[in-house]
């Protein structure tokens, strides 16, 4: 038995659906942490962002919480998984900041996202660093604004119901907006020059 073939009405609509999904930038926004980093993927459809999937790497060593390299090798592996599992178009992680109080947290914190950023490259995608204060500015135009109106801006953006997603997921999607914003902005400037 044969399927019978669709009408042209629907074929027409679902090759441009695909085609328009296919030239839509997704960014994937990754927030590092030892003990658990944030990941969102997120995209923009007609000025509206859209919170495609998220989730949250959590590292896991045998040897227990002190186990540096065990912990970088679970959570390079399990980056390389959601890379291959959402194909984004263009990464975003935060930089690296230290605080006085906490110089080897800093430390530890580089070496996550240094095997995050080498996950990345490995898969041949273009990768963003952004700061906090860059974030914060593309989110809300104050590089100073607190931790709780970035996350307002984040879930009114994507239209998310705030009970919905984690402190922990909306600075990933902060990042993953923030990406999306500098990669218009940088196909526009180049538009631009042609």
């Amino acid at each position: 038995m044969t399927a019978a073939p669709p009408d042209q009405r629907g074929s027409v609509r679902e090759a441009h659906s695909q085609e328009a999904s296919e030239q839509a930038v997704r960014a994937l926004g990754i927030d590092p942490g030892l003990t658990r980093s944030g990941w969102a993927l997120v995209s923009v459809e007609r000025g509206q962002y859209r919170l495609l999937e998220s989730g949250v790497i959590i590292p896991r060593s045998d040897a227990g919480a002190d186990d540096l390299p065990g912990r970088l090798a679970d959570g390079y592996l399990r980056l390389v998984k959601v890379l291959e599992l959402t194909r984004p178009t263009v990464v975003t992680v935060e930089d690296v900041f230290a605080t006085p109080r906490f110089p080897k947290a800093a430390l530890k914190m580089a070496h996550l996202r240094g095997v995050f950023c080498l996950a990345v490259a490995q898969a041949g995608i273009p990768l963003l660093a952004m700061t906090a204060t860059t974030v914060k500015q593309r989110l809300t135009g104050n590089g100073h604004a607190s931790k709780q109106q970035v996350q307002r801006m984040v879930l009114q953006l994507c239209e998310i119901d705030a009970r919905k997603v984690p402190s922990d997921l909306s600075d990933a999607i902060g990042l993953a907006i923030a990406g999306l914003h500098q990669v218009s902005m940088t196909s526009v400037f180049t538009r631009g020059r042609r």
